[in-house]
């Protein structure tokens, strides 16, 4: 799912969110699956957990994934469907 290196010419926030909707859409993450956390994209990416927390709550307010509470997130429902 994750690309080993970020592009430097785009927002990262904007990477993060466009990396998980695109693994959603080809089913790699699938309905009800956890999304890597924001500490994992964090460390994983080098980046600071506040950007790699935008670019997870930009799809928390398009209803693509939720979050459940001291749990983590994951994939709503639907969002595999063609």
């Amino acid at each position: 799912m994750m690309k080993t290196k970020l592009d430097s010419d785009r927002p990262i926030f904007h990477q993060i969110r466009d990396m998980i909707e695109e693994s959603i859409l080809d089913g790699d993450l699938k309905e009800g699956e956890k999304v890597p956390s924001t500490n994992e994209l964090a460390t994983f990416y080098k980046i600071n957990p506040a950007t790699a927390a935008k670019g997870i709550q930009a799809l928390v307010d398009k209803n693509i994934i939720f979050k459940r509470r001291g749990i983590g997130m994951f994939v709503s429902e639907g969002q595999n469907s063609s």
